[in-house]
Order: C-alpha cells, then sequence, then structure tokens
C-alpha cells in the first residue's frame, strides 16, 4: 500500500472517524489538534441516517446509547414559562425503528475517540504553520518549531479550517453566510427539572435550555443578524458581550442564563456559514467535515455527515491501495453530488429557522406540534435518512 502515513489535523468527529478507519484499513494516521485537550461542551445533535449507519460499522452503537440523552419531548414556552406548545420527540424516534440518538457534539467526539487504536499518535496543544508539498511527499511544519513529512495531509479542522487557509486560500472565497449567530454553554448547579428541552422565542431570536444528570444544564441560543458582526475569532469576552446585549432584556430564564457566562468552561460562539468549494482536494491534500462542506447547524447533519465524509475518504483510498489521486477524485464523486443537496436543502431552511414575527413563533409551535402526528412526523424525518447515499463495504 502506497502513502500511508497520513496527518490528520483536527481531533473532532472528522478528524477522529478518519483515524479510525485509516488505521483499520492499514494507514497510519496522526492527529494533530491545536485544542490541549478534546473540545468540551457544544450542543445536541439529532444522530441518525447515514451517520448512525457508519457508527454502527465502527461497533459504537451501545456507547452512544449510554450517553443519549433520550429526551421526551421539544417544549415552546412563553415568559412567563408556560408550555404553547411541543414535540413529542419520542414518536420521531419509533418511526426510525430507534435508530436515532440525540447527543451533546462533545460526548459524540469523545466516544469516537476513545475508540480508536491506541497506537495512533495524537498531538495535542499544537498546530500547522507551513505546508510544503511535491510529487513525493508533504513537508510540515508545526507551532513547536518542529518540522515532519507526511505522505498525505488531512484538514479536519473545521468551519475556520487552518489547513483550508494555508493550502486553498482565505475563507471568505469559500464561506456563505446566512444570517445568524449562534452560541451554547453548561451551567453548573442550575437545573430547569424535566426531561425536555424547554425552547423560548422572540422574533429574531431563540434560546433552548436542557437539564443533564448533576444538575447542570446546557444552552443554546440563536438570533438573527443580517450583517456579520466585527469581532476578533477568539476574542471570548467581545463575543459573550454581544450575547448578553442581544439577550439580556428578552425575559423568561435568559437573565439568569447569562449571569452564569463568565463562569462556564465550554463556551462556544460563532456565525451560521456553509463552506462552499469546486474542489475538496488539491495535490497530496483533502478536506473532510465542516472544512471542505460545511453544510451548517441549518442542516441538522453537520456531524453525521462529517462521519460519512470520513467514512468514504477512508475507504477510497483503502480501495485505490494508497493512489491518493484517484482516491481524492472518487471521494468527490461519491459524496459531493450528496453534499451539495443536503446544502441546498438547509439553505432553503434558513429564512424561516428563527421566527421573524409573533404570527411565525405562533405558526412554528403549531407546525411542531404537527410532526408528533403519524403523517406528518414521516414526512418530516425522511431528510434524516439519507436513503439515496448508499454506503459502499470497504
Amino acid at each position: 500500500m502506497d502513502n500511508k502515513n497520513i496527518l490528520i489535523s483536527g481531533a473532532g468527529i472528522a478528524g477522529t472517524t478518519l483515524a479510525f478507519w485509516l488505521k483499520k484499513f492499514g494507514f497510519n494516521p496522526t492527529i494533530i489538534e491545536n485544542s490541549p485537550a478534546l473540545r468540551e461542551g457544544g450542543h445536541a445533535i439529532d444522530f441518525m441516517g447515514a451517520g448512525y449507519a457508519v457508527a454502527e460499522k465502527m461497533k459504537i452503537i451501545s456507547a452512544l446509547k449510554a450517553v443519549d440523552i433520550n429526551f421526551s419531548k421539544l417544549v415552546f414556552v412563553d415568559s412567563n414559562d408556560k408550555e404553547i406548545g411541543s414535540m413529542n420527540y419520542q414518536k420521531i424516534k419509533n418511526f426510525l425503528n430507534g435508530r436515532a440518538f440525540t447527543l451533546f457534539r462533545s460526548d459524540l467526539a469523545k466516544v469516537i475517540y476513545q475508540n480508536i487504536d491506541k497506537a495512533v499518535e495524537i498531538i495535542f496543544g499544537d498546530t500547522i504553520t507551513k505546508i510544503d508539498q511535491n510529487e513525493q511527499e508533504i513537508s510540515v511544519s508545526f507551532k513547536n518549531g518542529t518540522t515532519r513529512n507526511f505522505d498525505l495531509l488531512v484538514g479536519a479542522d473545521g468551519l475556520h479550517s487552518n489547513v483550508r487557509k494555508l493550502v486553498f486560500g482565505n475563507e471568505l472565497q469559500f464561506e456563505k453566510y446566512y444570517g445568524y449567530y449562534t452560541s451554547s454553554f453548561t451551567i453548573d448547579n442550575f437545573s430547569i427539572g424535566n426531561n425536555a428541552f424547554s425552547m423560548y422565542n422572540v422574533p429574531y431570536k431563540q434560546v433552548a435550555v436542557f437539564s443533564k444528570s448533576g444538575n447542570s444544564t446546557t444552552t443554546f441560543f440563536i438570533f438573527a443578524s443580517p450583517e456579520k458582526l466585527s469581532y476578533q475569532h477568539h476574542d471570548i469576552e467581545r463575543q459573550k458581550q454581544i450575547l448578553k446585549s442581544e439577550f439580556e432584556n428578552c425575559g423568561w430564564k435568559c437573565p439568569e442564563l447569562l449571569s452564569k457566562i463568565d463562569s462556564t468552561t465550554d463556551f462556544y460562539f460563532d456565525y451560521v456559514s456553509q463552506i462552499k468549494m469546486d474542489n475538496w482536494y488539491k495535490g497530496r491534500v483533502v478536506l473532510v467535515g465542516d472544512a471542505g462542506y460545511c453544510p451548517s447547524l441549518l442542516s441538522g447533519k453537520g456531524s453525521t455527515l462529517a462521519m460519512v465524509g470520513a467514512y468514504i475518504l477512508a475507504g477510497e483510498l483503502k480501495q485505490a491501495n494508497g493512489d491518493y489521486k484517484t482516491a481524492f477524485e472518487r471521494y468527490e464523486i461519491l459524496f459531493k453530488p450528496f453534499m451539495e443537496k443536503k446544502q441546498k436543502s438547509a439553505q432553503s431552511f434558513a429564512k424561516s429557522f428563527v421566527p421573524k414575527s409573533n404570527f411565525g413563533i405562533w405558526l412554528r409551535n403549531k407546525l411542531f406540534k404537527l410532526m408528533s402526528s403519524s403523517v406528518f412526523s414521516k414526512l418530516f424525518i425522511n431528510q434524516f435518512k439519507d436513503s439515496e447515499l448508499k454506503l459502499k463495504e470497504y
């Protein structure tokens, strides 16, 4: 097998899934991650469809089931915390024959990480500063001052991919902003006391909370912004200020939730965008997950499709015996049309993602209630089945 030594930038869901499969298929993957440890926090995700099928192949279903938050329903509340609408989520799961979980993103990443072969080298707290490639290999310089050679390099480092910037160019040429910002963080010693997601809306803004075990609560904020806001990507304090200014006068539990923001250890804030590229590879460098084709949270599929893309990329490298030119081309042919369809579907959802009026909030609540009925549930979950994508056995 050719080109066995492969560097993966990013220890998120795409990177760890790729490392799992590359090692299983006989390659020698190395992961480098800028953070000092696995990232904590992140909002809850629906885990179903093709991603569930990949997890079955990885034999991690039982581990995922153990961290499934298994919430009962989605409840819409008014400023007095009175229920004004709901959706029975257990019925949705039943229509999928139980092949669905609701997971916190960090829990999914942790399960995958724990199932990687222990022989895989994983470097935390470092990042790539320079990439040089030729016909024979890739030379990669790291922030710690060292330089190492690899056969291939995979950018699995998310929406703001460092590898994509170094090899393909500035993010702005690939990124499409969809008019929303999102934030999430965990609060300790705070509980809403039930097994439901509680969601509160005012026009252009939405916040949801869910109490986890151990008396902690995760929050999920979204607000509309026609234009991008001015702040540095790593300026956490400025991001917290923005979130406070958007929600502190919105009522409900917002003041109390925001009062805990400075004590949280997993604060996340970013804009909602997609990444669209003509090609996902250049020479010996290839992108996987959000780095190459971020569908955004509008799709509800980012994490699961990152796993699917990683599986296909690793499988095509195996099938081509390490011939990266053939494998990268096949990876695109098999997966790119599917991802473009998912991105387009998410785009159509963008305008209605957060209701812009009180009437829109009322209408959304009524529609979600209908989702609990069998007819509407089946229509709703069809987009999550990924039935048009047939995974190969590698």
